[in-house]
């Protein structure tokens, strides 16, 4: 347990310590990052990667259930008029669609949940409490972001959390990190396809 702490302690110290926005380039070093981190401490807990994920009667509940969430999230976004900063972000289909769904799931789920449950076991309390570490990690967005967009990294955070409980289960359940890796993608699917829609 201590183990997992202080892996959590030190992928934020790399992660908001370090000034990654500084490199030059069209996509941010701070993914290459996350993809390290996942490979050594993977190697160094000896950590399983699994991406087989048949789907069943419960793959499509679980994916019904992202979709719903994904829906009330812009639904809600729609209807309070929260000002959203993805517009500010170049590249915005890789990021959304391909890089936040498989590095923050390797992360997130495949490292840190992973860890717990070497330690706890496969338990509730793992996905919940890796959805709330899923969740802070997207105040970071207090630091680089205008005031304008407070209360949308208020609503990121109570969204982020409930995504990150039903991937959590999902990993769970299915025991790959495909299964997270997928719903994480519907989940943004449904933001990309607002923006461009221009619904939000």
């Amino acid at each position: 347990m201590i183990g997992f702490f202080v892996l959590v302690i030190i992928y934020f110290a790399f992660s908001w310590g370090l000034p990654w926005h500084l490199i030059p380039s069209s996509i941010s070093f701070s993914y290459v990052f996350d993809f390290l981190f996942a490979l050594i401490v993977s190697f160094f807990f000896r950590l399983p990667w699994k991406f087989r994920w048949a789907l069943h009667v419960q793959s499509y509940k679980a994916i019904f259930q992202v979709i719903a969430l994904g829906v009330a999230a812009v639904l809600s976004i729609w209807y309070l008029e929260i000002e959203i900063p993805f517009r500010l972000v170049h590249n915005l289909e890789w990021h959304l669609l391909v890089f936040a769904p498989i590095l923050e799931e390797l992360v997130f789920r495949q490292t840190f949940q992973r860890v717990l449950i070497s330690s706890v076991g496969g338990k509730y309390v793992t996905s919940m409490l890796v959805a709330s570490i899923f969740a802070f990690s997207h105040l970071v967005g207090l630091t680089v972001l205008s005031p304008e967009y407070v209360p949308f990294i208020g609503f990121q955070v109570f969204y982020t959390f409930v995504l990150g409980v039903l991937c959590g289960q999902a990993l769970l359940r299915f025991h790959s990190v495909l299964a997270p890796i997928v719903l994480h993608f519907i989940f943004n699917l449904i933001f990309y396809i607002a923006l461009r829609v221009e619904f939000i």
